[in-house]
């Protein structure tokens, strides 16, 4: 009995060897150029092998269904010559790196890659130039997008797509990417708990454009010279954190715009040298904190009706116009600390460093300098320094009520110039010392000597 028993498990053992599949081993591939077809190699190799693409042209138009690498040598180059997608990925655990990547067509979508579902796929490394989309997202989870400069073909912005575009999927990482002249450096539409970090985007229609997403972090991204920085448009549960937003002076530029949003932070970011530094519209909750706003046309815009926004320890300085805004009241403070405006003028009684008059925003001036752009030749005239100094002291004749009831009489000194301001510090009284040290040493050199 226990012989035949014994032959039943071994049989059960050899058919359970038989039907379930081995893993085997990743193999590498390596391929040059006008030697076999790149798509019938995709199609022939198995989950897990590494593709790698000797110096040369390859064709493009390549769809890959499998978990492969596709990693390219230096010089080696996919060209979509101008039609649909250069690739297609429709797998889990993709991998695409080391690649130049051209052309693809210039219709509805049309991208250097196309990702279409699929999980943890990576697109690292990669330059991505002449194409419609560099990046396509559709729905998808967990995606890595990592240290690929992406630019689009040489036309208006109206004809160019996203650099980085994600639509209705979540939980990607968007990092240390370069993208210039493209219509939106970065575009999320539908999406949730994205990670934007250290990327940098130049010369386009909008830096970041946010659309209908919730639960993202944007840390240390810089956007430069794009008609607006940063675009937020009912959205909710966004953090920016740590960016740096200048130069967007097109006439209808913003450094950052935010409509219609809700539970916002924008914390130690630096707002600097574009038309309107920061516009909101339509918010509620927004948390404005530590940010620096100087240099701009306008520095702080409301428009509408804003609810529930604290601002503090926010440093204005330098703005031509330093806030416009509408007839609706807002506190400006957090009923604690308020912000440094380089514009007020009063005195601290107490030592708090908080002033001990109200700072109204806006002013008469400001409104008439929006309707009659030639009075800014005024800006900074006794005559207006002394329209303002009546506005503060008889407030009655202002505008809308928009105030700070806790100004700050000196700006804010943020962490790096803390840090910086310690260095010095640290270095000085070293530097002071030294002398005071050479001539203990040499007064016990010299007493020895003597004894």
């Amino acid at each position: 009995m226990k012989t035949v028993l014994k032959g039943f498990i071994l049989l059960g053992v050899i058919i359970i060897c038989t039907i379930v599949p081995r893993p085997t081993e990743a193999v590498e591939i390596k391929v040059s150029p006008n030697k076999q077809s790149l798509q019938s190699i995709i199609d022939s190799a198995a989950p897990g092998d590494v593709i790698k693409l000797a110096k040369g042209k390859y064709e493009g138009s390549l769809i890959i269904k499998k978990s492969i690498t596709l990693e390219g040598e230096e010089g080696a180059i996919i060209d979509g010559e101008g039609k649909g997608h250069v690739i297609t990925v429709g797998a889990d655990d993709v991998t695409i790196k080391g690649l130049t990547i051209q052309k693809s067509g210039t219709g509805k979508n049309e991208s250097a890659i196309y990702l279409k579902d699929g999980r943890n796929n990576t697109i690292e490394n990669n330059m991505i130039h002449e194409v419609m989309y560099g990046i396509y997202v559709q729905d998808g989870e967990s995606h890595h997008i990592i240290n690929n400069n992406i630019s689009s073909y040489a036309v208006h912005f109206s004809k160019r797509g996203s650099g980085i575009h994600l639509y209705n999927g979540e939980g990607h990482e968007i990092k240390k990417n370069t993208i210039v002249q493209v219509q939106d450096g970065v575009y999320l539409d539908h999406t949730k708990n994205i990670k934007v970090k250290e990327n940098k985007v130049i010369g386009s229609r909008y830096g970041f454009h946010f659309m209908f997403s919730k639960d993202i972090q944007i840390n240390q991204n810089e956007l430069v010279a794009n008609i607006t920085g940063l675009m937020i448009m009912d959205s909710s549960n966004v953090k920016i954190i740590d960016n740096s937003v200048s130069r967007q002076f097109h006439v209808r530029g913003f450094g950052i715009l935010i409509y219609d949003s809700k539970s916002i932070l924008l914390q130690s970011n630096k707002v600097q040298q574009n038309s309107t530094g920061l516009s909101l519209e339509k918010t509620v909750d927004v948390q404005i904190n530590r940010n620096v706003i100087s240099g701009n046309q306008v520095g702080l815009e409301f428009i509408g009706e804003n609810k529930n926004n604290i601002f503090t320890e926010n440093n204005f300085i330098g703005n031509v116009v330093q806030s416009k805004i509408t007839n609706n009241k807002m506190k400006l403070d957090n009923g604690v600390r308020g912000n440094y405006w380089d514009d007020y003028s009063s005195y601290d009684v107490t030592g708090d460093g908080i002033g001990e008059i109200t700072y109204k925003a806006g002013s008469l001036y400001d409104q008439l300098l929006d309707r009659e752009p030639y009075w800014q030749f005024f800006f900074e005239s006794p005559s207006i320094k002394l329209w303002s100094k009546a506005e503060t002291l008889f407030p009655s004749i202002g505008v809308a009520d928009v105030y700070d009831e806790k100004p700050l009489v000196e700006p804010v000194k943020l962490s790096q110039d803390s840090a910086k301001t310690s260095s010095e510090r640290n270095i000085g009284a070293l530097l002071l010392a030294l002398p005071f040290l050479w001539f203990s040493i040499l007064v016990i050199w010299s007493g020895r000597r003597l004894s």
